[in-house]
């Protein structure tokens, strides 16, 4: 089946010819969601339904650390019948029944309408910038995927075969690369060292420079590229790219977080019957106070092919920051709040960096009512 990019227009035209309406039916992950009947106009044989906002709001894309692929898309299927009279009345044809798959992308205008993608790597840029000692988190299209392979200076340190499902599209191939989380996993119980921490540092176990990606027609090369920093906390933002995945971008360098706070005010009778006021009441009280944190993320030097990323991050409507807490990796929604950017080459700017500011999408004070 097809991916349809959903946040695209996808239009249904039927030329019906001597008949004068048609009825729609639109099912979704099994269950009749829409029924539409359309009148064709005395101008045309022809009639159009446009149904990506329809479907699009049965995709609730969550994510809090971990990835559901079955969040990531739906199962759609239309019946499209045509009648020989209009409001759906009359004689009726056979339906006719199409399906696809929908994912939360988009496709960009040059490429033409009813945007869809048949590929197995779920990324635009064929070279990933990781930080050392994370995993290493790649989408894939398990319809378009048979293997995904992990190689370091030419040697093999992961594979997984991809099965293909009816009812989803991605698969996240996110190998352990540590090892404590090795130890974790095998039950054990792993006890901080320095010296363990210095071996791990010049013998890691799932080292990466080259992802192979084999799909039914091509074998795809991703390379990798792994930095370390040891000045600055690193941030890892997540988001929705372009063709409906979450995507990991990680950010190296200087981060800055602020608040802004917006409030209201009044001036309060502090008089007493007595005609006496205490020096220690407010006169000027704030009401609905409200903070709104912001961070801001430098990337440290990048490849160009890089500008691909920033656009469809720039463009993503879900964006998650995680940050390292007491009690571990906590996932935080957030909204990007830089509104313009200019695309760097590295012939014009001759290093590639960009600093992004981002909106914490919540309110500082807990207010969910």
């Amino acid at each position: 089946m097809a991916n349809v990019l959903l946040r695209s227009p996808y239009h249904i035209s039927e030329d019906i010819g001597s008949n004068k309406s048609a009825k729609l039916e639109i099912t979704i992950d099994g269950t009749l969601a829409y029924t539409i009947i359309k009148n064709k106009t005395s101008s045309s044989d022809y009639v159009l339904f446009e149904i990506s906002e329809l479907v699009r709001d049965y995709i609730d894309i969550k994510y809090n650390g971990t990835t559901t692929p079955s969040d990531f898309s739906v199962v759609v299927s239309y019946d499209l019948t045509e009648y020989a009279e209009i409001n759906g009345t009359g004689n009726s044809t056979t339906p006719v029944t199409t399906t696809f798959f929908g994912i939360d992308g988009y496709g960009y205008f040059e490429e033409g309408s009813n945007s869809s993608v048949t590929k197995g790597y779920m990324q635009s840029n064929n070279t990933i910038y990781t930080l050392y000692g994370e995993d290493l988190r790649i989408p894939v299209d398990r319809n378009n995927t048979t293997s995904v392979t992990y190689l370091y200076k030419g040697s093999q340190t992961f594979t997984k075969a991809i099965t293909t499902s009816s009812t989803e599209v991605f698969e996240y191939i996110d190998a352990t690369d540590s090892f404590k989380e090795r130890v974790i996993e095998d039950s054990g119980t792993y006890e901080e060292s320095a010296c363990i921490n210095s071996f791990l540092q010049n013998n890691d176990l799932y080292l990466v420079d080259k992802v192979v990606i084999l799909t039914p027609s091509e074998t795809k090369i991703v390379n990798v590229i792994t930095l370390d920093e040891c000045k600055y906390e690193p941030k890892k933002v997540s988001f929705i790219n372009r063709w409906g995945a979450l995507q990991d971008l990680w950010f190296f360098k200087k981060s800055v977080e602020s608040m802004n706070v917006e409030k209201e005010s009044y001036k309060s009778n502090i008089l007493g019957y007595d005609g006496t006021y205490s020096t220690s009441n407010h006169v000027n009280r704030d009401f609905n106070v409200v903070g709104k944190e912001s961070v801001t993320l430098s990337s440290g030097f990048l490849d160009e092919e890089y500008n691909k990323v920033f656009k469809e991050m720039m463009l993503s409507e879900k964006v998650w920051i995680t940050n390292v807490t007491e009690s571990g990796e906590q996932v935080s929604p957030i909204n990007v709040k830089t509104g313009e950017i200019t695309y760097k080459t590295s012939l014009n700017d001759k290093l590639v960096q960009y600093t992004i500011e981002f909106d914490k999408s919540f309110d500082t004070i807990n207010n969910i009512r």
